[in-house]
């Protein structure tokens, strides 16, 4: 009898189709970590005193920190995602090494703020960077460099009871899809023999 190669071979598309949902509850797991342990960490803000202080690599992971500056809005936009607004802009003196996001509405108290708190971390692990690297280079002419940092301000660290749930939801489910897809064995019950005593 001739085998079949193995890419028409159903198990090894059952397989694929396992590692693929395994990898994809596992990148949720992963993705909620550091967001878990920034909540967890500190909560004094770390100080920046100025521009010499925002050296590229200094946070490579999120960190609460604190620090002072006057917001350029000649440079701000609002972005629009999924039903919700943001705005983002620029604070000097850091320029466009530091791009800045608030869920709230600025109006014109804001030009009076020259204290910032939030979460910083390296701008291209923010969640659809690209998109605002682009914004920036088309509508400002401003290209934001790979060492820039993104603060989300007043971001504190405060844990979340629905991300804790969440982490170890995602934590048990692989647990059990491993358990499942591997090691279990469906036992069939046999139907009694007719006639037999």
């Amino acid at each position: 009898m001739t085998r079949l190669p193995f890419l028409l071979r159903k198990n090894f598309w059952l397989t694929v189709l396992k590692v693929l949902a395994l990898a994809f509850v596992a990148f949720m797991l992963i993705v909620q970590i550091p967001e878990l342990r920034y909540d967890f960490g500190p909560r004094q803000p770390v100080d920046i005193g100025g521009d010499g202080e925002l050296a590229p690599g200094r946070f490579a992971r999120a960190t609460f920190v604190s620090l002072q500056g006057t917001p350029d809005f000649d440079r701000a936009f609002i972005y629009r995602r999924y039903g919700l607004e943001y705005t983002y802009f620029l604070i000097q003196p850091y320029g466009v090494r530091l791009v800045a996001r608030t869920y709230e509405k600025v109006d014109d108290d804001w030009k009076t703020i020259t204290q910032f708190v939030g979460k910083i971390r390296p701008f291209a692990r923010q969640p659809f960077s690209y998109r605002i690297r682009d914004i920036y280079r088309e509508r400002f002419d401003v290209e934001i460099p790979r060492d820039a940092y993104f603060l989300a301000l007043y971001d504190v660290p405060q844990p979340s009871g629905w991300q804790i749930g969440a982490v170890i939801f995602a934590a048990i489910l692989w647990g059990v899809m491993f358990y499942m897809f591997f090691f279990f064995r469906w036992r069939r019950i046999r139907p009694p023999i007719s006639g037999a005593e």
